[in-house]
């Protein structure tokens, strides 16, 4: 039998989040690892990305983001604010993958947060893992009360009507509902209400560990030995040119060595210098950074929850109006993980308070424990032996 051939879709919005193609990129090398061949489908930076990690990659088109900053409530609102609702590009995204998985022939696809992943999977019957969570499950009570527009929606139709696929009336049900496979890289006591609905694999945390890359992490001899806080807001309430000065303005000649990771924001051109201690990166593997950290200060992205518990830091989150962001920091403070600020919270005075709080708290014990559970689950292995027994399935059907 020839070596099982996976098809990877990352998340492609071009509004600088990193997580989803950097957590591909881990399911890609232990793939590759195992004798698999694996290709990409994503656009602009995030395509130079994965090229410049050494995977093939095939065209996508680039989703432009809304111009409405309002509040994200619920999945369809994330959806329509990408641009993933745009009708173009509804057909342009599936006609590139339909593309791509004519000149691929994949055995199985991986994709996360993409809806069009739903419609070119069923299309060409390619069986599919999808990575689930309840914020994006169509029950969440924001997607019961947020389903989506009726434009959007109608879009989304137009074209699953064209391929004779299923209709939807929330815009969630094409973000996993409809996977082969459906897993949640957390853990139960994380997501509650999707354990009880009992239809997704849990597998702990599928992320990129072993990543490498020179982020030029050198210090100026005074601030060697100070402690590392690790700040990722990513795309969020606060836009990037209005944080980095605010990181500027809190951690300028504090007792700390700051790395703020910025992502590949469009709205972000070029990096600020570096200072004595604050340094800008557009990207900073988890792997080179996180072992040296003692904090981080976050918005809630799963990713960076998971990479956060799994060293046992403490963190600093700050979600905004987002619904999935503000559950997954809700969760962690109900769990004793995490210092859940509010937007305006982000001040020198408040900051530096909370700072020295978290880095001087008692809970080394509780995080030990959630870190300890994490590491004895092996997420991004188990999530690629799923995606290799769905390619090796559909060959053996194929040679049939």
């Amino acid at each position: 039998m020839s070596p099982p051939r996976i098809m990877l879709l990352p998340s492609p919005p071009s509004s600088g989040s990193v997580g989803s193609v950097s957590k591909t990129l881990g399911i890609a090398k232990v793939l590759q690892s195992q004798g698999c061949t694996v290709s990409f489908v994503i656009g602009g930076k995030l395509a130079e990305f994965v090229r410049a990690n050494g995977f093939q990659v095939y065209d996508y088109p680039i989703p432009l983001p809304s111009a409405n900053s309002g509040d994200v409530r619920s999945a369809a609102d994330y959806v329509e604010w990408t641009g993933m609702a745009e009708s173009g590009f509804i057909r342009q995204a599936v006609e590139a993958e339909l593309k791509a998985i004519q000149a691929f022939k994949p055995n199985a696809i991986f994709a996360e947060s993409r809806p069009s992943a739903s419609i070119s999977a069923a299309v060409a019957q390619i069986p599919a893992l999808m990575i689930a969570s309840w914020p994006s499950h169509p029950a969440f009570p924001a997607n019961l009360q947020y389903p989506g527009s009726a434009k959007a929606i109608a879009a989304f139709n137009e074209v699953l009507a064209d391929y004779s696929l299923d209709s939807v009336s929330n815009l969630a049900e094409l973000l996993f509902s409809r996977a082969t496979i459906k897993m949640a890289p957390t853990l139960p006591e994380l997501e509650p209400e999707l354990a009880a609905l009992k239809e997704c694999d849990f597998a702990g945390y599928i992320l990129d560990l072993e990543a490498r890359q020179s982020s030029n992490l050198q210090w100026h001899p005074d601030w060697q030995d100070k402690p590392l806080i690790f700040i990722y807001l990513s795309v969020s309430a606060i836009p990037p040119l209005i944080y980095i000065e605010l990181v500027k303005e809190i951690f300028d000649k504090q007792p700390y060595r700051v790395a703020c990771l910025c992502g590949f924001h469009y709205e972000l051109k070029a990096l600020p210098d570096h200072t004595d201690n604050i340094q800008f990166h557009w990207f900073i593997p988890a792997a080179e950074i996180m072992p040296e950290a003692a904090l981080v200060i976050f918005h809630g992205g799963q990713d960076t929850m998971l990479t956060t518990m799994l060293h046992g830091l403490p963190s600093i989150t700050i979600p905004g109006q987002h619904f999935e962001r503000d559950y997954n920091c809700t969760q962690l403070q109900n769990l004793g993980l995490t210092y859940k600020l509010p937007v305006q919270a982000f001040r020198p005075s408040r900051i530096r308070k909370i700072v020295e709080t978290a880095l001087n708290d008692n809970l080394a014990e509780l995080r030990g424990h959630y870190r300890s559970k994490l590491r004895t689950l092996s997420g991004t292995e188990n999530c690629c032996a799923a995606l290799i027994a769905l390619a090796q399935k559909k060959a053996g059907r194929c040679n049939l």
